[in-house]
């Protein structure tokens, strides 16, 4: 399967059809989330964090899905001419967090809440909505992928506006006739 399938089946699994007119995927599935995206935008649209939310909602998310690495090995199964690619995806959720709470404590308790999400939404199909074999496990031999992993960063307010950032990386694994 092509990488750009692979990102795209992704971008679905988290994000909802895709908008051909505004190229995101904007019926996510998961609370909190206004779009995906499958590339940083060049105009970031500030109404895009809170799509598909009740007007008065507190926190939204955009997030940008990029595959920055792939590894492939060969797995020989019944000789030396038989066998399939095992090909590793190192994904990468960039979520985007605006928030209009009073304070940057409750900001930062919705980022939490959306970790929680994620992690639920990926429990759900270990395929991502069969986009890949399986994604979110353990790969071993050094081909990256220890489950799954979230870094957060310090929120930032002005102007009544807290802005927050978290990464949830995950491979994903896909197998190819070889």
């Amino acid at each position: 399967m092509p990488i750009s399938a692979v990102l795209d089946g992704i971008c679905r699994y988290f994000g909802g059809d895709y908008d051909e007119a505004t190229r995101t995927y904007r019926t996510s599935p998961i609370d909190g989330v206004g779009v995906v995206r499958r590339a940083w935008p060049t105009d970031d649209v500030h109404q895009d964090y809170f799509l598909g939310m009740v007007p008065d909602a507190r926190t939204g998310c955009q997030i940008v899905i990029n595959i920055p690495r792939q590894h492939e090995m060969r797995r020989a199964l019944g000789g030396e001419h038989s066998g399939v690619k095992q090909i590793v995806y190192e994904v990468i959720l960039h979520c985007y967090l605006r928030s209009r709470t009073a304070h940057a404590e409750d900001a930062q308790d919705d980022t939490y809440v959306l970790r929680d999400e994620l992690v639920e939404w990926m429990r759900r199909e270990r395929t991502l909505g069969g986009a890949v074999f399986q994604a979110g496990e353990h790969i071993s031999e050094g081909s990256g992928g220890d489950g799954i992993d979230f870094e957060y960063d310090q929120p930032a307010t002005k102007n009544g506006l807290t802005k927050g950032y978290m990464t949830m990386r995950f491979a994903a694994v896909e197998f190819v006739e070889a």
